[in-house]
């Protein structure tokens, strides 16, 4: 079932896109990309309070992987509502495009009052609705929900026909759609919290969990557009390409402690800030600082690095210092544990690019070092879940971190003349191109040795793993020196990193798995 669930997502998102090239709808990927990630961001978190709290939960029949992090229905998220919701928002820009809008800078943009009027409403609506006992608590939230994002795109919706008829196709496919999913069983629901109100199979809270979304992202929408490619430069310098190198260490870290439950619901926050939020504290406070080296590099302005404007510097520095402060918020977690990783990341990012800390990305070599630790940290944060840390981990951490700090000097190979230009020492400017090709090989070529050594089978085959990236950097080292070969090779470890990461993430976890 859970195969059909995501097939049907997957086709439906194609379609939505044929319809964009058939009628050649408006949609700028600086809008949509930005709203998507927002939008199913935001909703994540509140699906995570939902099955917390036990409101909804999915069949484990009904879903190919189940997410760790199990609720008081004794269920995770199931891993297609990320890719419903990335759709479900694409849909709402789609429609957002379709149709001519009036709305004006005043009702685009999102400020920081409006924002705090609807949540003061949101939070009123929902204490009030507990208050009176209607429904429960899955119809509280919603209710909220709904209202805040009301009140927070009711200016837009005044002015634009496009968002009015936006939310109204939005809400009639829901209300259809869910039926259909709801009487096929891919959700089932606790009588508690809610009213108990029915429209078909589909409960009543659904449609107010609808109106919230459909709200939320065309609110959203209005403000990307007026923003003039704010938001999406602000989301390439939280470098969307790397989210899943710490995400996934992290995730893989707990379930190879066997602690991926150790935090309960807590799991899929702390998966998406190590993702989200704590990439976009690495890499924001590096383009903060950067600035104005960026500007002189050809490469800064896509996947990897945005070219930032000076008026996007405020929105970062708030976005940077929210991002700070998330990770002390787990705290709530009832561990000091969980925030101390998240904290000492925040610290070890910020001594890689401030230049009132360490600015380690200026020294030789010890900034190799230090952005090694930044994949690491996350790793460790994981497998801290578990307890203590154990023997066996030891050695695949430290492959981990030696074919990171190689990685980071391949990365910098191929700013060395942007680099010497603005006067900048890295390991890169320090070692050449061939000295760093080199040197990278050889960082490799320990990662590989220190699982080879190891008695753990899978371990061992891990270890062929850095020798293809040895393989990938040959051309480098046989060839000209230059930056077009330094750029050359760094395309390739990009390349390869998506499998060889995905690969060896995999071996050791299983390896790992049961030595906790």
């Amino acid at each position: 079932m859970g195969a059909i669930y995501l097939a049907v997502i997957g086709l439906s998102a194609i379609g939505v896109h044929g319809l964009v090239k058939r009628f050649s709808l408006p949609v700028s990927r600086q809008v949509l990309l930005p709203v998507t990630v927002v939008t199913t961001v935001a909703f994540l978190l509140v699906d995570a309070v939902g099955i917390w709290r036990g409101w909804f939960a999915t069949p484990l029949s009904s879903t190919l992987l189940m997410l760790p992090g199990r609720g008081a229905l004794d269920a995770g998220l199931p891993i297609e509502e990320v890719a419903l919701l990335a759709a479900l928002a694409a849909l709402v820009v789609v429609l957002m495009s379709a149709g001519k809008s009036r709305e004006g800078r005043r009702e685009g943009e999102l400020s920081a009052r409006r924002a705090g009027a609807a949540i003061l409403i949101g939070i009123t609506v929902g204490a009030g609705a507990l208050a009176a006992n209607v429904g429960g608590e899955y119809t509280a939230a919603t209710a909220g929900l709904a209202a805040g994002a009301l009140l927070l795109a009711a200016p837009l919706l005044a002015r634009s026909q496009a968002s009015r008829w936006s939310v109204a196709i939005f809400l009639g496919l829901t209300l259809v759609f869910d039926n259909i999913m709801c009487a096929a069983e891919l959700f089932y629901y606790s009588s508690a919290p809610r009213s108990g109100v029915m429209l078909g199979y589909a409960p009543v809270e659904d449609i107010l969990w609808a109106a919230a979304f459909v709200l939320f992202t065309v609110q959203l929408t209005a403000s990307a557009r007026v923003a003039k490619g704010r938001w999406w430069r602000l989301l390439l310098a939280s470098r969307p390409v790397s989210w899943i190198n710490t995400a996934l260490p992290f995730a893989g870290g707990a379930l190879a402690a066997g602690a991926g439950e150790a935090v309960g619901a807590w799991f899929l926050p702390l998966v998406i800030w190590w993702g989200v939020a704590y990439n976009l504290y690495l890499y924001g406070i590096n383009d903060l600082y950067d600035l104005a080296t960026d500007r002189k590099n050809p490469r800064k302005g896509g996947a990897e690095g945005a070219l930032l404007q000076n008026s996007d510097l405020p929105t970062l520095r708030l976005l940077l210092l929210f991002a700070a402060f998330t990770g002390a918020l787990f705290l709530l977690t009832g561990t000091a544990t969980v925030p101390m990783w998240c904290l000492l990341g925040i610290a070890f990012a910020t001594a890689y690019s401030a230049p009132w800390f360490v600015r380690a990305r200026a020294v030789p070599i010890l900034d190799a070092v230090i952005s090694a630790t930044h994949f690491v940290i996350p790793a460790v944060a994981g497998l801290a879940l578990g307890g203590e840390l154990q023997q066996a981990w030891i050695a695949p951490l430290a492959a981990f971190f030696f074919w990171n700090m190689g990685s980071h000097v391949v990365g910098a190979l191929q700013d060395v003349d942007a680099d010497r230009r603005s006067r900048i020492a890295t390991v890169g400017t320090l070692l050449g191109v061939r000295g760093g090709g080199l040197f990278a090989i050889a960082l490799y070529a320990v990662a590989g040795l220190l699982l080879l050594v190891q008695g753990e089978p899978l371990q061992r085959i891990g270890a062929l793993l850095p020798l293809a990236s040895i393989l990938s950097l040959l051309p480098l080292i046989a060839g000209r020196p230059t930056h077009q070969a330094a750029r050359a090779a760094w395309r390739r470890f990009m390349l390869l990193n998506l499998f060889l990461g995905a690969g060896a993430a995999m071996l050791i976890i299983r390896s790992l798995v049961g030595a906790a």
